[in-house]
């Protein structure tokens, strides 16, 4: 794999994680009895 065609793959993978952290922020678990705990980063992804 070329250094380019690793830049792409790793622009695109880290743009899905940050979707995936922001849906995963502004989301609460499906069960009404348990939410858990969210690391202290996770708040600066909030809308």
């Amino acid at each position: 794999m070329s250094k380019k065609q690793a830049n792409i793959t790793a622009t695109i993978l880290e743009k899905v994680a940050r979707n995936s952290v922001k849906m995963a922020a502004d989301s609460r678990c499906m069960y009404v009895l348990h939410q858990p705990k969210q690391p202290a980063g996770m708040k600066e992804f909030r809308k």
